[in-house]
């Protein structure tokens, strides 16, 4: 919805600013060094209406931004309308420093995020998802985790039992959870009124 956009986009800013410098890299010297949003590729995976605010604040960062969306043509023009290199799957995951998921949740795409792809992502990179967690594949997600090749992922909801003991993300150090936050704001839930007021004002100024 994009009522909730721009708290999504917030909500996902402040994760990659969080996860970029805790989860420093080691730099020649020795020393633990963070990273700056600046000067990250960052990708988008889904056109939603917080991709296109994402674009704009990464834009301000001076971020490259790339997107991936599987109902969404490379030519279709609005990857050049929200200032967004289209990118494929593997080649977003391959290209990006940090990697942002807000794709909609299909059955058909349970587990897309899953060994074919997760394997191949950029070395150290961050990932931050307000998407359904069952676009991961469970199992290939720790492995990516756990090996450092992926330095840290936030989620912002997973399924019922996905952190029970015995299951693969249960007590994985570099991974973040929290409880559906992105979309929740203040401003976001008094946006979301005026859209059903403004709802039921139409369809009460066309009865008879």
């Amino acid at each position: 919805l994009s009522a909730t956009a721009a708290a999504e986009a917030e909500f996902m800013i402040g994760a990659l600013l969080t996860l970029l410098r805790r989860f420093a890299l080691t730099a020649p010297d020795g020393v633990p060094v963070g990273r700056e949003l600046g000067a990250a590729t960052v990708g988008l995976s889904g056109m939603t209406p917080s991709a296109r605010t994402m674009s704009q604040m990464l834009g301000g960062f001076g971020s490259r931004v790339v997107g991936y969306a599987p109902g969404v043509h490379a030519s279709d023009a609005v990857w050049k309308r929200w200032r967004v290199e289209p990118l494929g799957l593997r080649d977003l995951l391959e290209t990006c420093d940090a990697v942002c998921v807000q794709l909609g949740f299909f059955s058909r795409w349970r587990g897309l995020l899953g060994e074919r792809v997760l394997p191949h992502c950029k070395p150290s990179q961050v990932l931050v998802s307000i998407a359904h967690s069952g676009l991961f594949d469970e199992a290939a997600l720790a492995d990516t985790l756990n090996s450092g090749r992926i330095a840290a992922a936030w989620l912002d909801s997973v399924e019922p039992g996905a952190l029970d003991e015995g299951r693969p993300l249960a007590d994985v150090a570099n991974l973040q959870i929290t409880p559906r936050l992105a979309s929740t704001t203040r401003e976001s839930r008094l946006r979301s009124a005026w859209v059903v007021v403004k709802r039921i004002d139409e369809l009460l100024a066309g009865s008879p």
